[in-house]
């Protein structure tokens, strides 16, 4: 699903994202160098440290939400997801975002998340 493609993980993202990209065909690199940079978190300071960048402000760089590999693995797939969908704000941003779409997807899917372990647990 990820061959030939490289990725920079936040230290906010959960390991089991990690080892689905590489289970995948996918590389882990350097945030510079990467074809895609995820984080779980926009407050992390690593994920900050990019925000801060000048390769960011440029527009040379964007950031997704970790969940976005959550919904290829559900889905097997990686071009029926938008990956648009998972772009990461910086925090200062997410609010006024909020304001005009209302919540983001990841949002979204962590309730669903936690909605199925608290399913799961009752089993």
């Amino acid at each position: 699903m990820f061959r030939c493609k490289t990725a920079w993980f936040s230290s906010s993202v959960p390991q089991d994202h990690r080892h689905f990209w590489i289970l995948e065909g996918g590389a882990i690199t350097g945030w510079r160098s990467a074809d895609y940079l995820f984080s779980a978190e926009a407050t992390s300071p690593d994920t900050l440290k990019v925000f801060d960048s000048r390769d960011y402000i440029l527009n040379k760089v964007t950031v997704f939400h970790c969940l976005f590999l959550s919904a290829c693995e559900k889905r097997q797939s990686v071009k029926s997801v938008s990956i648009g969908h998972y772009v990461l704000p910086p925090a200062s941003v997410q609010d006024e975002v909020r304001r005009v779409v209302g919540r983001f997807i990841w949002e979204h899917e962590d309730e669903q998340e936690a909605a199925q372990v608290k399913k799961t647990e009752k089993m």
